[in-house]
C-alpha cells in the first residue's frame, strides 16, 4: 500500500522516537555489532531501519534522517527526494512506465544517494495496487527491472500482501520466471495485530524461498475486523517485539514501519495514539 502522510512528524507519529531504533554497544548481539554504520558516543546505528516516503520534498525529509536512526528511504518510485541517506527505487507497476528508464537512467548518472538496489511491483496480487497477474509481473520484470542488474543494482521481488494469495502470486511469480529474473531478496509486506505471527509469517518466507528479507510495510493493523484495532501500547509492545527480533535475525536484512499501524475513521482522525 502506499502510506498518506505526513509520516513519522512527531506530533503524530511519535512511536519511533522513544523505541529503540539505536542500541548500546552492551544491548547489540554479537552477529549485529559488524553491521554498524555510524559510531556516535557509544552508540551504534542499526542500519536496517528505512522510511517509506510519499511527501516528495512538500515535507523536508532530512529532519527525520539527521537523527542517525534510519540509514535509507524508498518513495514507491524511482524519484528521490533530497534527503542525504541511501535512496531506493522502485517500479511501482502499470503507473510507472512513462517515465521509469529515464527516471532511473538520470539517478544513476547522477549518483543519486548512492544507489545499488532496485525493488519490484507494489502488491502485483491487490487490484488497488499494482494488480497484475504472476505472467504479466514476468513480462514487466524482464522489460524494466532485470536490464538494471546488468547495471549493477541489486533487484528485490515484487512485494505481495501479507494475505494468502500474496505468497501464491510470488511463488507462481519466481517458477514462471525461473532462470530468467534475477531476485536478490524477497519484499514483503505484512499487517496484524499478533507479533508471534508476524515472526512466523518471516520465517515462513525464509524457509519457503531462501532468500534475504526486506519487510517494506509492516505495522500492529487489522484488516480482517477492522473494529478491533491496536491501541497505542499494542502498537508499542508490536513495535518492540518485531523491531528486536527483526535486528536480530539475519535474514531480515531491511525493514519500513508503515503508518497503517495508526488506525484511522473514514474522516481520518487517528483513534489509536497517545496525545502529546
Amino acid at each position: 500500500m502506499k502510506l498518506l502522510f505526513p509520516f513519522f512528524r512527531r506530533t503524530l507519529y511519535p512511536i519511533l522516537y522513544f523505541l529503540p531504533l539505536v542500541f548500546t554497544i552492551s544491548d547489540v548481539p554479537g552477529s549485529y555489532a559488524f553491521q554498524a554504520r555510524d559510531l556516535r558516543n557509544g552508540t551504534i546505528v542499526i542500519p536496517k531501519a528505512g522510511l517509506g516516503w510519499a511527501n516528495a520534498d512538500m515535507v523536508d525529509m532530512r529532519q527525520f534522517t539527521s537523527t542517525g536512526n534510519v540509514s535509507w528511504y524508498y518513495t514507491w518510485s524511482a524519484f528521490p527526494t533530497e534527503a542525504d541517506i541511501e535512496f531506493v527505487p522502485m517500479f511501482w507497476g502499470n503507473k510507472s512506465f512513462d517515465q521509469f528508464n529515464s527516471t532511473m537512467q538520470q539517478v544513476l548518472f547522477n549518483n543519486v544517494n548512492n544507489v545499488t538496489t532496485l525493488l519490484g511491483m507494489n502488491e502485483p496480487d491487490i487490484p488497488s495496487q499494482a494488480n497484475v497477474t504472476p505472467e504479466q509481473g514476468v513480462e514487466m520484470w524482464l522489460t524494466y527491472i532485470q536490464p538494471f542488474h546488468d547495471q549493477g543494482l541489486r533487484l528485490g521481488s515484487p512485494a505481495p500482501s501479507s494475505s494468502p494469495a500474496g505468497k501464491a502470486w510470488l511463488h507462481e511469480f519466481l517458477t514462471t520466471c525461473g532462470n530468467n529474473c534475477t531476485v536478490d531478496f524477497i519484499a514483503i509486506h505484512w499487517y496484524g495485530t499478533d507479533a508471534s505471527q508476524f515472526i512466523t509469517y518471516l520465517e515462513d518466507f525464509n524457509a519457503t524461498f531462501g532468500k534475504p528479507l526486506w519487510v517494506t510495510e509492516w505495522a500492529c493493523q487489522n484488516y480482517v475486523d477492522l473494529s478491533a484495532q491496536c491501541s497505542f501500547n499494542d502498537v508499542e509492545e508490536f513495535l518492540n517485539i518485531t523491531q528486536t527480533y527483526m535486528n536480530q535475525a539475519d535474514f531480515v536484512e531491511r525493514y519500513v514501519w508503515s503508518d497503517e499501524g495508526f488506525a484511522r475513521t473514514q474522516q481520518g482522525q487517528c483513534i489509536n495514539r497517545r496525545q502529546w
